[in-house]
C-alpha cells in the first residue's frame, strides 16, 4: 500500500543558512507520510496515543540526493515495505512537484508500544501490529531488514587516534512532542550540535570551513533509539570521526544519560564536500589535518 501527501511548500522554518531544506526537516516530512498512511488504514495517531498505544520510532534513516529549496512544492510518498509481528519498516520518498525528481529517500522502523496506566515509559512493552498494518505491507517477514547495513561498522569501536569529543546538552520543550518525550527528529539537531562542538575542540569550527568556501552537506543520516529523553533532562553526546575519505567525512554519535548509565541513542551522518555553488570537492587539507586521526 502506498500513499502520497498533498503538495506543500518548503518553508523558511524548514531551511538552513544555505537556503536549502535542513537535513533534519525531512524526518518531520516523513512523519506526515506516516500519519496519512495510518489514517488510510483507519488508525489515528492521536486516538492511539490517548489509549496509551504509541507508534515509536526504533530506527530512522534518510539519504539525500538533491536539495529541496525554499518555496519549492514537494510531496511525500510513503509505503509499508515490510511488517513483522511487532515491527514495521516504513519507506518514504520526498518528491519535487515541478519535475518529479526524488530529492530524498528515507525509512522508519516502527514499534507499537503499550504504556502502563501511569503513562511511564519505563514500563512500556512492544505490542503486536494490527492486522490492517500487516495486510497492507508489501512483504510479511519474520524480521524486518536493518535500515542501515553500515551502522554497525560506523558505530563500533573507533580506529586508533580517531577524533572524539563529548558535550552536555539539555532537552528543551521545543525539542519534545505530544508523547511527553524528546521528538525523534530532534536527535539529528543534537547530532549537528555535537559536530559543532567537535569542530571547536579540534580547532576547525564549521564557520571557518564556510569562510574558505566549502560546505559539508549531509548525504546520509541514521539514528537508532534505545530509551527516551524527557523535557529538561540533561544528557551527553559523544561525537567522533570514525572515517575520513578523499571527498567525504563520517561522524558517529552516541547519546547517553548524564551519568553514563543509560544508553539513549546512537547514529551517524555521512557528509560530502562541495564548494558553495554545489560543485563536488575533495576534502581540504585543513579538514584532513584537524579531523583526521591524531598522531
Amino acid at each position: 500500500m502506498q500513499i502520497e501527501t498533498a503538495p506543500f511548500r518548503v518553508r523558511y522554518a524548514d531551511t538552513d543558512a544555505e537556503a536549502v531544506a535542513y537535513y533534519g526537516s525531512y524526518f518531520s516530512w516523513f512523519e506526515m507520510g506516516l500519519i496519512q498512511l495510518l489514517e488510510e488504514l483507519g488508525l489515528s495517531m492521536p486516538e492511539m496515543d490517548a489509549r496509551g498505544c504509541v507508534a515509536v520510532a526504533a530506527e530512522t534513516l534518510a539519504r539525500y540526493r538533491r536539495p529541496a529549496r525554499y518555496d519549492e512544492l514537494v510531496f511525500v510518498r510513503s509505503r509499508i515495505a515490510q511488517a513483522a509481528a511487532k515491527r514495521a519498516r516504513i519507506e518514504h520518498e520526498v518528491v519535487r512537484v515541478a519535475d518529479g525528481q526524488v530529492l530524498a529517500t528515507g525509512a522508519d522502523a516502527r514499534v507499537l508500544a503499550g504504556l502502563p496506566d501511569d503513562g511511564q515509559w519505563e514500563g512500556a512493552s512492544a505490542l503486536p501490529l494490527p492486522d490492517g498494518v500487516l495486510a497492507a505491507a508489501d512483504e510479511r517477514v519474520e524480521r524486518i531488514e536493518p535500515l542501515s547495513r553500515r551502522a554497525e561498522g560506523i558505530l563500533g569501536p573507533l580506529p586508533p587516534g580517531a577524533r572524539s569529543h563529548t558535550a552536555e546538552f539539555r532537552v528543551r520543550y521545543a525539542e519534545t512532542d505530544a508523547q511527553g518525550i524528546a521528538y525523534y527528529g530532534s536527535y539529528y539537531t543534537w547530532f549537528e550540535a555535537g559536530r559543532g562542538e567537535l569542530g571547536h575542540a579540534v580547532g576547525m569550527p564549521y564557520a571557518e570551513l564556510e569562510r574558505h568556501g566549502y560546505v559539508l552537506p549531509v548525504a546520509e543520516a541514521f539514528c537508532r533509539y534505545y530509551t527516551p529523553l524527557l523535557p529538561c533532562e540533561r544528557f551527553h553526546i559523544t561525537t567522533s570521526v570514525p572515517a575520513l575519505g578523499k571527498a567525504k567525512i563520517t561522524f558517529a554519535n552516541h547519546i547517553t544519560s548524564l551519568d553514563g548509565q543509560r544508553q539513549v541513542a546512537d547514529g551517524y551522518t555521512i557528509h560530502a564536500c562541495t564548494r558553495r555553488d554545489g560543485r563536488p570537492q575533495g576534502l581540504p587539507l585543513e579538514v584532513v589535518e584537524h579531523y583526521g586521526p591524531a598522531v
